[in-house]
C-alpha cells in the first residue's frame, strides 16, 4: 500500500545519523543491528551505537501494523494531534529549555497511509555511562555495585530537588518512573540525572486532577521506590521535595493522597520491574556472546 514518510533531523546530528544508518525513515522502521532494550507489542527501543565509537542513539518506535490499531490511536496521534515520536521530542526541549535535565532528542518521523500513522519514531543522543534508576536499584540490591550512606543521601537530595524544580516551573513529567530516570556520578562523584520518555498531562488533564496535578507524578516515582529504597529514604526524598525539616500536617495530607494515587500503578509497575532485569539480563548475554566471537580461537594464534 502506498505510504509518505517524513523525518527531522537537528542539522547538526545529520552526518552522525547518516553514519549510524539512521538517516531516512525506511532505515530506521527497518534497523535490526541495534541491542533491543525495551519492547511492548506496540512499542520497541533499540540502542545503535555510533559508527565512530562515540556517543550512540537511542531509537524508540511506535508501530501500528494493522488498522483496528491506527483506529484506536486516533485520538493519541494516528489521526489527530502529533503524533508521538513528535511529542516526546517537543515535551524534551521544553524541559531543557527550562533548564531541567532531559536526554537529547535529535530526529523524529512518521510513515503514513493516507493520513493515518502506521508508525513512527524519536531517536535522542546516548547518555554515557547511565543506567536507568531500576537498573541502578537492581545492581544494588543483588550486591553488583556498591552504594554508600552518604551516595544514598546525595542521590536523594538531588532527585528531590531535581523533581522540585521541575514542578516549581509547573511542568509534569507524566510518566515519572524510575525506568525514566538516568543516573550517573560525575567526575567530582555527585549524581546527575537526565529525564527521558515524558508525557505531560494536557491542561484539561490538569484540571481534572483537582489542582494538585504534581501528586500523580510523585505517586508513580514513589511506587517505582518502594521494591529499592527504605521507608527513611523515601521520607528524607519529601522532606527535601516540601523543603522542610519536618513534614507538616498539610504535608502528610499529600503523601497520604500520593499513596493513594500509587495504588493503581503497583502491579504494572512490578510488571516492568520484572521486565527491565529480562532485558538487562539479556542483554549481558548477548554482549558476552559479542565478545567471545570478536576474541580469536587460541587455537588458530600462532
Amino acid at each position: 500500500m502506498m505510504h509518505t514518510d517524513y523525518m527531522r533531523m537537528e542539522p547538526v546530528y545529520r552526518d552522525r545519523l547518516r553514519a549510524a544508518g539512521l538517516d531516512r525513515v525506511e532505515s530506521v522502521l527497518s534497523h535490526q543491528d541495534g541491542l533491543i532494550v525495551a519492547w511492548s507489542r506496540t512499542t520497541d527501543s533499540v540502542y545503535v551505537p555510533a559508527a565512530d565509537g562515540g556517543v550512540g542513539f537511542y531509537v524508540k518506535r511506535y508501530l501500528y501494523p494493522t488498522w483496528h490499531k491506527r483506529f484506536r490511536g486516533m485520538l493519541r496521534g494516528t489521526f489527530f494531534g502529533t503524533h508521538r515520536g513528535k511529542a516526546e521530542a517537543r515535551a524534551l526541549n521544553v524541559m531543557r529549555n527550562l533548564g531541567i535535565p532531559a536526554v537529547r532528542p535529535v530526529a523524529h518521523g512518521w510513515r503514513r497511509v493516507g493520513h493515518f500513522v502506521a508508525a513512527c519514531f524519536l531517536i535522542t543522543e546516548e547518555v554515557p555511562g547511565a543506567p536507568n534508576l531500576t537498573t541502578f536499584g537492581q545492581e544494588v540490591k543483588v550486591g553488583e555495585r556498591q552504594l554508600t550512606f552518604a551516595q544514598r543521601r546525595a542521590m536523594t537530595y538531588e532527585l528531590a530537588d531535581l523533581v522540585s524544580a521541575m514542578h516549581g516551573k509547573g511542568f509534569a513529567h507524566g510518566r515519572l518512573f524510575w525506568r525514566n530516570l538516568l543516573v550517573r556520578f560525575s567526575v567530582t562523584g555527585a549524581p546527575e540525572f537526565a529525564l527521558l520518555d515524558a508525557e505531560p498531562p494536557k491542561r484539561i488533564e490538569r484540571f481534572g486532577q483537582g489542582g494538585h496535578w504534581w501528586l500523580h507524578d510523585l505517586a508513580k516515582l514513589a511506587v517505582s521506590a518502594i521494591p529499592f529504597t527504605r521507608r527513611t529514604d523515601r521520607v528524607r526524598f519529601m522532606r527535601r521535595y516540601f523543603n522542610m525539616s519536618a513534614l507538616s500536617a498539610d504535608a502528610k495530607t499529600q503523601i497520604h493522597e500520593m499513596d493513594r494515587l500509587g495504588q493503581p500503578w503497583h502491579r504494572h509497575e512490578a510488571q516492568r520491574i520484572r521486565m527491565n532485569a529480562r532485558f538487562e539480563r539479556w542483554t549481558r548475554l548477548l554482549a558476552s556472546e559479542m565478545r567471545a566471537r570478536a576474541t580469536p580461537d587460541a587455537k588458530g594464534q600462532g
